[in-house]
């Protein structure tokens, strides 16, 4: 049986990779009539099934957001509205006063996360953290179901909500859109990657300090750094030219802006080891870090700091190294060991492709994320 159904995000894009590419697009697989409301962009579009209606809501207040976004529930009548946020919880719930529907709380963030309290004195980051708590505890307590990207960030809402069904439904990519390059020789050119904020919180100054250590061993090997990415701020901007300015002749660093899904899923592939070494703080060790498994699927070894969140969400490490991120020296022999051992590399990226086919990519979960939405609300 056919149900509207309709994505309210007000902290993702109307083109989220979560959202459109997998969620949206396996319920209009399955006849269901979809539509997807961001209040972070203009667009009005069909996509196939899907239809967009989003709208930028930088220049509204909270109060002009909530009515322009009943405006559009009231229109498409969901029976089923999956949010992204408090506010999109909270927005729902006034169209639910209006007609009877279903509000799934899909919580793939921390809230409130670093990025809510930056460059805040204590007093009012103290304030605004619990403010931001009893908001969030409060959409908990509204939704009917709970879907979560990851096990760290289900467990409050498990504990308190209980007796509320949940979903654990973790970013694993639809294998159809990874695009698969061949696994070369590293020894005279090796590709590596980073994909996200360039910054020091993100790992950048580990990954430089890394590359120039091994680089300095291996002068005949050409390095070759892609970034996709962007500086947050200028100060970050000015540390990466201050870091990078006297590498060695034989490493060469190429920067693109963040790009379109289906582009980025293109072009990762082409890369021979990835990298994110994030610093491990509170907030960073319990982060399951998306493009992982995107990274997984690609084929190709992974160097990532070791975070709890991956400990508990990937059963076997065998495809590349954990690491504490501000060990360059150690960062570098890992490097030093797939240049060496070109056998140990190829059965790392041979183990990365296996464990993504056969573990983490979306249609091993999406026959549970159909039927968690047709299950009655008990």
């Amino acid at each position: 049986m056919s149900i509207k159904i309709l994505f309210l995000n007000t902290c993702h894009f109307s083109y989220d990779d979560r959202v459109f590419y997998h969620q949206a697009e396996s319920l209009s697989n399955y006849d269901h009539e979809i539509m997807i409301v961001s209040t972070k962009e203009n667009i009005i579009k069909n996509e196939g099934n899907i239809s967009i209606n989003s709208f930028d809501a930088r220049n509204l207040t909270i109060r002009e957001r909530k009515i322009k976004i009943l405006e559009y529930l009231t229109i498409f009548a969901p029976e089923i509205i999956i949010c992204d946020s408090p506010l999109a919880v909270i927005s729902a719930n006034s169209y639910r006063k209006i007609k009877k529907s279903e509000i799934i709380y899909d919580i793939t963030e921390w809230y409130p996360s670093k990025k809510n309290l930056r460059n805040l004195y204590f007093l009012k980051k103290t304030g605004k953290f619990a403010f931001l708590i009893l908001v969030n505890l409060y959409a908990g307590l509204i939704s009917d179901k709970f879907i979560f990207g990851e096990y760290h960030k289900s467990i409050p809402f498990r504990k308190l909500f209980f007796w509320k069904q949940s979903l654990i439904l973790p970013y694993y990519p639809n294998l159809k859109f990874i695009q698969r390059y061949d696994i070369n020789r590293i020894d005279r050119e090796i590709k590596l990657f980073y994909s996200g904020n360039i910054s020091t919180e993100k790992g950048i100054d580990s990954i430089i300090n890394s590359i120039d250590k091994v680089s300095k061993l291996f002068p005949q090997t050409f390095f070759h750094l892609r970034i996709i990415g962007q500086f947050p701020t200028k100060i970050e901007e000015q540390n990466f030219k201050n870091i990078t300015s006297e590498l060695n002749s034989n490493v060469e660093i190429h920067i693109d802006n963040f790009m379109p899904f289906r582009d980025y899923c293109n072009e990762i592939g082409k890369s021979d080891l990835f990298f994110d070494l994030r610093q491990i703080d509170i907030e960073n060790t319990h982060c399951l870090p998306i493009k992982l498994f995107y990274y997984l699927a690609c084929g190709k070894p992974i160097i990532y700091s070791n975070l709890k969140s991956i400990r508990k969400g990937i059963e076997n490490i065998n495809f590349g190294f954990l690491t504490d991120p501000n060990n360059s020296i150690k960062i570098a022999s890992f490097i030093s060991d797939y240049i060496n051992n070109p056998d140990l590399y190829k059965e790392h990226a041979r183990n990365a492709l296996l464990e993504s086919h056969n573990k983490y990519n979306w249609k091993k979960i999406e026959n549970s994320f159909i039927s968690f939405l047709a299950t009655e609300k008990q």
